[in-house]
């Protein structure tokens, strides 16, 4: 088709189909109904976003979409290729598209751009890319294989690059106008050309007379490697729309952290103790910029996100500062409906605050905790504040509602209540349940009077916070007259 007529193209399933078929590309179906999703998604983004200069449907299907595929039929990487300088995704969303089970890493430190390339590989389900935030210079800590640019830069600036960032055997791929002759001879004066061997020149056309080249270099064996990676694995978090980034915001909520089976934590402290103690625990760190690390101790392989700035506020509920830790959550222990030998709390509070003073009072004295239907999730991020490391070494366990535990009839189940027995002189079973009601309304009916324990207060004074009242009735249990020491 000449390229005039590119102009007069509209967007359709059989339009993608039939002109990719003229430039010598079969799509299958699904790769159609991609990029006319992609289309679609980049018409809606693109007024207002600066995404690409190109307006026209006609100009955007040869120039991106065709450019970028064609080049997927050029070359044969190994290992991880980055798209440098991917804009708003070309070639690399291509490339994607064409070679699911190709990894690609889209560079680009335009927010815009970023934001919509992330939008894009979701909508498209493309889980063979990633993203790197950033200017590719210097101190680029990415292990990479290979890389593609679609002119980005002059041939000699890519060389350069690629001196200092692809290893030996791997490949640096050009995608270049007809004209690219001037940069290829000035590249051959450069100090870096030694490392490399032209191992592709290969010319083709778009359709309309227009003309391209893609120029392979291979590194030589001998030429200078990259800096070694670090040993944890960097992953950088650049836009709101990004999943994994929702899923953390999710997190922060009771129903978030049932879903993920992940809990943020905060707290350099904290996050230190876990390192040390539980590493396997660990299922990344969040930081705004690397050195923020510090002289944590991390395992090998250990996930670190690279948070843009604007995006650390949300996460960060009390201020503590990087890094937060992702903590994988275990699912407690049902429990058996036996009383174990001593004390064993069981705890509906649906204030987190509160659960998490709770939990960090029992571990510290070693009794064990049910954590009944209603309450809060241990791992809220206030519970998680309020409890601290204690959570860790908690005794917990999951167990029925206020109302299913009453009903057991357990002997040497006893209910705290504002009216019952008085605390202080009730003789406990060696064998005993401390039951606690919900903050606020308390023990329904069901929970008969000769189980009921009342902490002695004054006139005028209904009732004590939660956490204080199972603070105060630990400190009766462990005060009672004949315990065994400790």
């Amino acid at each position: 088709m000449p390229e005039k007529a590119w102009k007069d193209l509209a967007p359709s399933l059989e339009v993608i189909v039939r002109e990719f078929k003229s430039a010598g590309l079969n799509l299958s179906r699904p790769e159609a109904e991609k990029f006319l999703a992609l289309n679609e998604l980049l018409a809606r983004r693109n007024p207002g976003g600066d995404l690409t200069r190109l307006r026209s449907f006609g100009d955007i299907l040869y120039r991106h979409y065709i450019d970028g595929a064609l080049a997927a039929e050029l070359i044969s990487p190994r290992g991880l290729t980055m798209d440098l300088g991917s804009g708003a995704g070309f070639p690399g969303l291509p490339l994607a598209i064409r070679r699911p089970d190709w990894p690609l890493l889209l560079a680009e430190p335009r927010g815009r751009r970023l934001a919509f390339m992330e939008e894009a590989a979701l909508l498209l389900g493309l889980g063979n890319v990633d993203f790197y935030p950033h200017k590719v210079g210097p101190r680029f800590d990415r292990a990479i294989d290979n890389f593609i640019t679609r002119d980005f830069e002059s041939a000699p600036d890519s060389l350069r690059r690629a001196a200092l960032i692809i290893p030996p055997g791997g490949r640096v791929y050009l995608m270049k106008g007809a004209g690219v002759d001037p940069e290829l001879k000035e590249a051959r004066s450069l100090p870096e050309w030694n490392d490399f061997e032209l191992e592709d020149d290969r010319a083709y056309e778009l359709g309309g007379g227009l003309k391209r080249r893609l120029i392979t270099w291979r590194k030589k064996e001998h030429g200078r490697r990259p800096a070694p990676p670090p040993p944890f694995r960097l992953t950088e978090i650049a836009s709101r729309e990004n999943p994994r980034y929702k899923s953390w915001l999710r997190a922060l909520s009771g129903r978030g952290l049932k879903k993920g089976g992940l809990a943020l934590i905060s707290g350099r402290k904290f996050i230190g103790e876990i390192l040390k103690a539980q590493p396997g625990r660990s299922a990344g760190l969040l930081v705004r910029r690397l050195d923020e690390l510090g002289a944590l101790s991390l395992p090998d392989g250990l996930p670190v996100f690279l948070l843009r700035p604007e995006l650390w506020p949300p996460l960060d509920l009390f201020g503590a500062g990087p890094p937060l830790m992702l903590l994988s959550i275990p699912e407690p222990p049902l429990w058996d409906g036996r009383l174990a030998g001593g004390l064993t709390v069981f705890l509906p509070f649906q204030d987190p605050a509160n659960l998490g003073t709770a939990i960090r009072s029992a571990a510290a004295l070693g009794v064990p905790v049910v954590l009944l239907k209603e309450a809060a999730s241990p791992w809220h991020p206030k519970s998680l504040r309020a409890s601290g490391p204690a959570v860790l070494a908690a005794d917990l366990r999951r167990g029925p509602s206020l109302g299913e535990l009453a009903a057991l009839d357990q002997p040497g189940l006893l209910a705290l209540s504002p009216t019952g027995t008085d605390l202080l002189r009730k003789e406990f079973p060696p064998r005993c349940g401390l039951v606690f009601g919900l903050e606020g309304p308390g023990l329904d009916r069901s929970w008969p009077p000769d189980r009921r324990l009342a902490i002695p207060m004054v006139p005028g004074v209904e009732s004590l916070n939660a956490a204080a009242a199972l603070a105060l009735a630990l400190g009766v249990w462990l005060a009672r007259p004949g315990r065994p020491p400790r």
